[in-house]
């Protein structure tokens, strides 16, 4: 049994030998290679941009139980935004991180007399921005969450201790970029959906509880500048 054993590993070694023969040979009939003459895997340069965004909303909520809610229109939106482009392991480079800040305006109408609410807010976005380019323009992909506070309402009685004035919640939405170095133009319509209720749930009842979530359409520009 150990000599088939021996005669077959001896075999088996001679083949892988005289395959790595022909290699050699067949490689040395070829044009001879300077190893240092191949050209590197491309590497894709990182983009860091920081521009500034106009955003004009239509704002509601959805509530349980409902109060006849209905869309306002809110203008009033500007954020301060950086963006960082970047070849993931130095292949995939369709990826990018936004990061800013935002003050700007929500709240929703209502059928009811009673009922209906404008606030201002501050917030901070944190959105993976998903790009492809073609010529001079880029699609852009945008998935991500936001954190943010409530600072003021138009309600003549302020805040009281039933308003909760954290926010934060998701967002989402496509846009269309124009590059022309050093500046880029961007369009983009985005959803943005609170996860966290404007009121607490007894505010108005112990017995019947509201939840009452912020959710917004946001069409913007936005103007960047390339920093390297």
């Amino acid at each position: 049994m150990k000599k088939i054993l021996l005669t077959l590993f001896a075999t088996l070694l001679f083949f892988q030998l005289n395959g790595q023969e022909n290699v050699i040979i067949s490689d040395l009939n070829d044009d001879f290679v300077d190893i240092d003459s191949i050209a590197p895997t491309q590497k894709y340069k990182s983009i860091h941009m920081l521009g500034v965004r106009y955003g004009y909303s239509f704002c509601t909520v959805s509530s349980s139980p409902t109060v006849g809610e209905g869309y306002i229109q809110c203008p009033m939106n500007f954020s301060l935004l950086y963006t960082y482009y970047h070849a993931l392991w130095d292949q995939l480079f369709n990826f990018g991180v936004q990061v800013g800040v935002k003050y700007g305006e929500e709240g929703y109408s209502s059928k009811y007399e009673q009922w209906g609410e404008r606030y201002k807010i501050i917030e901070i976005p944190l959105v993976s921005q998903f790009k492809i380019d073609f010529s001079r323009f880029r699609l852009l992909v945008n998935a991500g969450g936001y954190y943010g506070y409530r600072i003021s309402t138009e309600r003549e009685s302020g805040w009281d201790k039933y308003d909760l004035r954290n926010d934060y919640g998701i967002i989402g939405g496509l846009g269309l970029a124009v590059v022309f170095k050093p500046f880029e133009i961007q369009i983009e319509g985005n959803y943005k959906y609170s996860l966290c209720s404007i009121y607490h749930t007894n505010k108005f009842s112990d017995e019947y509880w509201m939840l009452c979530y912020p959710r917004n359409i946001m069409l913007s520009v936005s103007l960047f500048v390339h920093l390297w």
